[in-house]
C-alpha cells in the first residue's frame, strides 16, 4: 500500500492508528474528526503509553470507538523494528479489547490490558526501565571517569557489573542479585562515596536517589544506620 500525506488521506480505514508525539495526539484526533465528520464504524487508536483514551475525545464524539495500543519496547532510532514477541499495553472498553488484542497478535505482539486510571504508573515504570536505565548507566560511567579511567575502561567496568546484575535480577530475584556495600551493611564505605560525589551535584543526586530506594526496599544490613546516613528531607548526608 502506498503512503500518502496527512492532507491527502481519506481516513476511511476501519482502524486509524495515530502514531505521533504525545503532545500532538489531541490535535490529530480533532483534525481527523473534522475531516471525516462521521467516524461511526471506525476505530481510532493512539500509541501513547502515558496518555489515556481521553486524548481521543474528538474522535469519540464523532462516533468512533477509541483505544490505545502502546508497545513495551525501546525505539531509539527510526529504523524498522520487528515486533515479534513485543508486549503491547491495550487500553480500551471491554467490547473493543478483543479486536485490539487480535490486531496486536497479527503483528506478532503479545497484548495485555491496562486500565486508564492507573496507566501513568505503567508508563513511569517503562521510563524507569529503559531511558532512565540509560541515564543511570551513563552516570555510573561518568563516575568511573572521575577515578581517572579513560572512556573505554570506564564503560568496561560498568558493562561487566551491569550486565551480570541485570541477568541475576531477572533470573534470581532481588535478594540473590543484590550485593556490595549496602548488602554487607558497610555504612562507612557508602559515607565515603557520598563525600566523594558531593562535589558533583547531578551525580550525587543520582547516587542518593538510588541509595535511598535501596535502603528502604532491598535486603540491606544495618538498615537503620543507612536510614540515618541518607537524609530523606535533603540532598545532604550525615555520618
Amino acid at each position: 500500500m502506498a503512503a500518502t500525506s496527512f492532507r491527502k488521506a481519506d481516513f476511511d480505514a476501519e482502524v486509524l492508528w495515530i502514531c505521533v508525539p504525545d503532545g500532538e495526539i489531541r490535535a490529530v484526533a480533532e483534525a481527523i474528526a473534522t475531516r471525516r465528520g462521521d467516524l461511526r464504524g471506525q476505530v481510532v487508536l493512539h500509541s501513547s503509553g502515558a496518555l489515556t483514551v481521553a486524548a481521543l475525545e474528538a474522535a469519540k464524539r464523532a462516533g468512533a470507538r477509541v483505544g490505545s495500543v502502546a508497545p513495551v519496547f525501546s525505539f531509539p532510532t527510526q529504523e524498522p523494528t520487528p515486533l515479534d514477541g513485543v508486549l503491547f499495553a491495550v487500553e480500551a472498553a471491554p467490547g473493543l479489547r478483543r479486536k485490539l488484542a487480535s490486531l496486536v497478535k497479527s503483528l506478532g505482539g503479545q497484548p495485555f490490558t491496562i486500565s486508564s486510571d492507573k496507566k501513568v504508573f505503567y508508563h513511569a515504570a517503562a521510563t524507569m526501565a529503559s531511558p532512565l536505565v540509560v541515564s543511570a548507566l551513563h552516570a555510573a560511567v561518568s563516575t568511573a571517569k572521575l577515578a581517572g579511567l579513560a572512556s573505554p575502561h570506564a564503560e568496561a567496568v560498568v558493562a561487566v557489573l551491569a550486565t551480570a546484575t541485570m541477568r541475576n535480577y531477572f533470573e534470581n530475584g532481588k535478594e540473590r542479585s543484590f550485593s556490595g556495600a549496602f548488602a554487607r551493611g558497610d555504612v562507612a564505605t557508602v559515607a565515603l562515596h557520598l563525600e566523594a560525589v558531593l562535589a558533583h551535584p547531578t551525580l550525587s543526586g543520582v547516587y542518593m536517589a538510588l541509595a535511598r530506594h535501596a535502603a528502604v526496599s532491598l535486603p540491606v544490613r544495618k538498615r537503620r544506620e543507612f536510614e540515618q546516613l541518607l537524609r530523606i528531607d535533603t540532598g545532604e548526608f550525615r555520618a
